[in-house]
């Protein structure tokens, strides 16, 4: 191919990438009334036909994309056997569909002043979903966001992403960004009275401070934004976070007789039920605990969905998957900088974004059913393009554009 087209189709890919993203996490279109016109899938339809006239599948060979590719066939051989093939097969249409974004950002974020720009974008894209949840009692635009609890799932992966890059970015508007994603997610997460939200919030403080190279800094940081949680939140918010730890009572219980139903259905179904199936087999494992038959629970908790519904195949294949990005992000964040290296303290610190975002997803994540949200599957095209960057500035020869 034509290397001035090759650029050509590249900027127009990167313009429809970010387009897709804040459609689909902003949902902005409902508000123009659009009709029987679905953007997204006219977005994924271009995606696509940008993927295969590129004509470079390297992204194959990557072993995140392997373990994705994986997971979904996995999905996909369910679909014939689960008790409910509908719902087993909506969700393979659901992973598929992630894909082309993934793909997209792989291909198309190759340098660092598009690595810059495109996480920029997303931190603004976390201000306005936070800044609505803030205004609509913690909810947020639709799709993904509908449930407060999701809402600040979200919030606890992006929160890093504000503190660490406020630190990396060198322009003043970037770094307004920045501290009004930190600012406006933490009073979003507080007004969506999310106990899993506050269980996530706090566990990714922690390891904010844990992996900050400013610890009496980020301390302050943190006691600046504790203050502001006991003057803005009253003690509503406060009883209601106390029962985040009953066991007994409550929701809680329900969760952990809920997870025993899974491990039941594991212990049963070795090999998993399928995708979504574990709303419809419940009723066959729920426990004494609950008084009337429960079709339609789900599992409330990303473990005990993928355990019961993926099996053993499942369980090695997301393991895998978490493995290598685990590898690729303490890569980037050991990759030593002097002070003059603006370029190289960008990766070190996006990799600590990217540790601690991980840790708010599965902190949150272990008390909802988010195994087949977009969030994590989207992260993953992120973190490959990143190191992606990395390498290619520590080997010029790669083939990717790093100036």
């Amino acid at each position: 191919m034509d290397i001035s087209h090759t650029r050509y189709a590249s900027k127009y890919w990167f313009f429809f990438t970010v387009l897709f993203i804040v459609f689909d996490y902003t949902r902005i279109y409902n508000e123009l009334s659009l009709g029987v016109v679905q953007p997204l899938m006219i977005l994924i339809l271009i995606l696509g036909y940008f993927i295969v006239s590129s004509g470079e599948y390297q992204f194959a060979k990557n072993r995140q994309m392997i373990c994705f590719g994986l997971f979904i066939l996995l999905l996909a051989c369910y679909v014939p056997f689960a008790q409910n093939n509908n719902y087993a097969y909506k969700t393979v249409k659901a992973m598929l569909l992630y894909l082309p974004f993934t793909i997209s950002v792989i291909c198309c974020v190759n340098s660092f002043a598009r690595l810059k720009k495109f996480i920029l974008i997303l931190i603004l894209i976390e201000v306005y979903i936070a800044f609505y949840g803030f205004t609509h009692a913690g909810y947020g635009p639709g799709n993904y966001f509908l449930d407060e609890n999701d809402l600040s799932l979200y919030l606890n992966m992006w929160i890093p992403f504000c503190y660490f890059l406020f630190f990396a970015y060198s322009s003043k508007t970037a770094k307004a960004v920045c501290l009004a994603g930190l600012i406006i997610g933490l009073l979003a997460v507080i007004v969506s009275f999310s106990r899993g939200g506050f269980i996530g919030i706090v566990v990714t403080g922690g390891v904010i401070w844990l992996f900050s190279k400013r610890k009496i800094l980020s301390l302050l940081i943190i006691f600046f934004m504790v203050g502001l949680m006991l003057l803005y939140a009253g003690p509503e918010y406060w009883n209601e976070m106390a029962t985040a730890t009953d066991a007994e009572g409550g929701t809680g219980r329900a969760r952990i007789e809920s997870w025993k139903s899974g491990w039941r259905m594991f212990l049963d179904n070795p090999l998993g039920v399928g995708g979504n199936n574990f709303q419809v087999r419940f009723p066959e494992y729920q426990t004494d605990w609950f008084k009337r038959g429960m079709w339609g629970r789900v599992a409330h908790s990303l473990w005990f969905t993928l355990i019961p519904e993926l099996g053993i195949f499942g369980i090695c294949i997301y393991m895998s998957l978490l493995y290598y990005n685990i590898k690729d992000i303490f890569w980037l964040k050991n990759i030593s900088f002097a002070k003059d290296e603006h370029e190289k303290k960008f990766l070190n610190y996006t990799g600590r974004a990217f540790v601690c975002s991980l840790c708010g997803y599965f902190a949150s994540g272990t008390f909802l059913s988010v195994l087949y949200y977009a969030h994590y599957w989207y992260l993953i095209g992120l973190i490959v393009a990143s190191v992606n960057i990395a390498k290619a500035y520590f080997n010029p020869q790669l083939q990717v554009n790093y100036n």
